[in-house]
């Protein structure tokens, strides 16, 4: 009778003191940043992307540019190196941000690798990637 009553209160205290931790509260979205992030084929992107609403106004008020694909002047840099260079990408933008950088040879940098970046009205966005990592993207118009 000793042991069940210890194990219930036991129990009970490993229960509230998962349920009050910060990983916790991370789990459930109460995170800082507002960002969330969904796991979604290339496909569903690809389709998202493509997708507008019914009047074909952007999803984001006051945007410019269109949920799609840009080609993009990017200004890569990595601080670690002191490497810079330039190149012509392809870009993903979805309600106004910067969200993909797409590499010829089908590879590309996605919120695992890239932070999203707002683009002004000019087609400016500063992208933050892993370690210093900066790419400053220019859309071509």
């Amino acid at each position: 009778m000793k042991r069940t009553i210890l194990l219930a209160v036991l129990l009970t205290l490993t229960i509230i003191i998962f349920c009050c931790s910060p990983k916790a509260e991370n789990v459930q979205g109460n995170n800082s940043s507002n960002i969330s992030f969904t796991n979604t084929s290339d496909e569903e992107n690809d389709e998202d992307l493509e997708s507008s609403d019914s009047e074909g106004i952007d999803n984001f008020a006051g945007c410019k540019f269109e949920d799609g694909t840009y080609s993009a002047t990017v200004d890569y840099n990595n601080p670690e190196t002191a490497y810079s260079a330039t190149y012509t990408l392809d870009v993903d933008v979805r309600d106004c941000q910067v969200v993909q950088i797409n590499f010829p040879n089908d590879g590309y940098l996605d919120d695992d690798h890239i932070s999203y970046a707002d683009i002004d009205d000019d087609g400016n966005a500063n992208v933050d990637g892993e370690d210093g990592k900066t790419y400053q993207i220019q859309i071509d118009n």
